[in-house]
């Protein structure tokens, strides 16, 4: 699925012009990635829709091949815990966006995410171990640690 129909799916009000917040550190992902530079980011962006939660984090200035963003799609009512990446019990997706030589999404074809959720404060924290498929089928791995909280 094309990454703007899966983030409209959501919050039907994103789109290019979306409004970002500086990353600070209660809402930052930093992750390595196999085969290409680190990434850290810049800008954040969360919304909440009927049944899910959508957390974008974008880094690099835009329109060059540093602009990158790793989306994280989460069930609205989740809990602290382990979690597999796309099972159908507690769907947790994440993408993955970079702009090499063209805006390509790479979807986490699996992965592992450790999750700690506040109700009190509305933040999330962990960390993901994830394996993504590059347009050429060449697999590669990606570590991240991130934070956000649903609070301005």
């Amino acid at each position: 699925m094309d990454i703007k129909q899966r983030r409209n799916l959501v919050d039907e009000r994103i789109d290019d012009n979306v409004k970002f917040r500086r990353c600070c550190p209660n809402n930052h992902l930093n992750a390595t990635l196999q085969n290409r530079e680190d990434f850290r980011s810049e800008e954040f962006f969360a919304s909440v829709g009927n049944r899910e939660i959508l957390a974008i984090f974008k880094a690099g200035e835009k329109n060059t091949p540093l602009d990158r963003a790793f989306d994280i799609y989460m069930p609205k009512h989740i809990e602290t815990g382990t979690y597999t990446l796309n099972s159908p019990d507690h769907l947790i997706e994440i993408a993955y966006t970079e702009n090499f030589p063209a805006y390509t999404s790479h979807w986490a074809l699996e992965g592992v995410m450790n999750l700690t959720v506040s109700n009190e404060t509305q933040q999330y924290s962990g960390n993901v171990v994830m394996k993504f498929k590059d347009l050429h089928g060449i697999e590669f791995t990606s570590e991240s640690d991130f934070c956000f909280s649903l609070v301005s």
